[in-house]
């Protein structure tokens, strides 16, 4: 096809003049009421969107396929392909937008699920599948979490992103082997106690204790699912609590440190320095700038 395809921010806004923002959340009759029900085709170029849809019917334009839509369902965009919607009037629904590089757990969180998400979908939530219920309150406790609107959900909104997208790439390939399933679930397990015990900076024998597992068989499976060991991503949990703290709270360094269990900050600096390539006073001060001149007029 020859015909230009628009790239959008959201629903026909510049790139450039929008504001920056990690996950967004709406009803789709909200926007496409206002379009006689019908969003052309167009792409995003750094946005991954996911639409819930509860209750109507429709047609879906992924790429150069129409799909009829028919609800309950959920649609996966990657970012940069072309999609566009027709929905009837009696449309409910949620679509659900994340900046796509804020979520690098978009991509690897599982064995396949990279190469899964490098294409849209669009996945019936069959009711007699064993994950339908538990998909469904994920994507509506998903969309709930955005809504609170502070940083601190965002954090939750995290865990129900990747719990659902594991959820959907189930629902659409369920042929995975007893192993694979056993494991995952570890992972899942891990990846929640790392929520909870980031801020006390537990080791990894303590993660591996309360699974259950050894050291060496709970990196083993970290590395299966995350292409990385334990204590990696533990830091990672670390550094995205740290950035947000430094950008929104109004906080020293010193009480930022102290939040996430270190009771020397030279040793957090040092920390934070080489995970993100300036000490935090720096990166603080540089993502202000930056945020300044992404909201000026």
């Amino acid at each position: 096809m020859n015909q230009r395809i628009p790239t959008y921010s959201l629903y026909g806004e510049e790139t450039a003049s929008a504001r920056e923002f990690w996950m967004h959340a709406e009803s789709i009759a909200s926007r496409s009421r206002l379009h006689q029900w019908k969003i052309n085709a167009h792409r995003h170029d750094a946005l991954f969107q996911i639409l819930h849809i509860r209750k109507g019917s429709g047609i879906a334009v992924l790429g150069d396929d129409q799909l009829q839509l028919l609800a309950p369902c959920a649609i996966v965009i990657p970012e940069g392909h072309r999609h566009g919607f027709t929905f009837s009037d009696d449309i409910d629904g949620a679509v659900i937008t994340v900046l796509a590089r804020h979520f690098p757990i978009c991509r690897p969180g599982h064995p396949g699920l990279g190469d899964w998400l490098h294409s849209p979908r669009l996945v019936s939530i069959k009711s007699e599948h064993d994950d339908a219920r538990y998909l469904t309150e994920t994507l509506d406790r998903l969309e709930n979490a955005i809504a609170e609107g502070s940083a601190r959900p965002v954090v939750m909104a995290e865990a129900h992103l990747a719990t659902a997208l594991m959820l959907l790439r189930r629902m659409e390939a369920p042929n995975v082997s007893p192993e694979e399933n056993r494991d995952r679930s570890r992972f899942d397990a891990l990846m929640a106690l790392i929520q909870v015990g980031f801020r006390e900076r537990w080791p990894v024998d303590v993660y591996a204790s309360r699974l259950g597992l050894s050291v060496t068989h709970l990196n083993r499976i970290a590395h299966a699912f995350a292409g990385k060991p334990v204590s990696h991503l533990i830091a990672e949990r670390q550094m995205t609590e740290a950035k947000r703290e430094l950008v929104f709270a109004q906080i020293t360094i010193q009480q930022v440190a102290d939040a996430l269990g270190f009771e020397d900050q030279a040793y957090f600096s040092r920390f934070f320095s080489r995970h993100a390539g300036l000490p935090p006073r720096a990166w603080r001060e540089q993502e202000h700038q930056r945020l300044t001149r992404n909201v000026a007029p």
